[in-house]
């Protein structure tokens, strides 16, 4: 039970983790960018942080420890590991595609 609870506490962390991030490092960007401001900078790692942080959050945050997504033995992940890494993978592909489009909209290039 204490341990569920951990897990789910955990996931709230990663995901105010994500949230944070995202605001700072993907939002801000793309308000700056708006505001047509003559450079902007932001970072790509945000891009891996934020997705594999909001994906595996929820995760922790819905199942707890109640699904295992890793084999301590094995020190590899599980079947439902490997689709939370696929998912984390595809979130982060597509928002940083997605950002990249709305900064050429906006005039940005690379």
């Amino acid at each position: 039970m204490a341990s569920n609870l951990l897990h789910r506490l955990g996931g709230l962390l990663c995901l105010a983790i994500a949230a944070g991030f995202g605001w700072y490092f993907i939002w801000l960007p793309l308000q700056e960018a708006q505001a047509q401001a003559a450079e902007v900078h932001y970072s790509i790692k945000a891009f891996v942080l934020v997705p594999f942080s909001a994906v595996f959050g929820l995760f922790f945050l819905l199942f707890g420890d109640s699904v295992p997504y890793r084999n301590v033995e094995k020190q590899s992940f599980t079947a439902a590991g490997w689709i939370l890494v696929l998912l984390a993978a595809g979130a982060s592909g597509l928002s940083f595609w997605w950002f990249k489009a709305q900064f050429a909209a906006l005039g940005y290039g690379y």
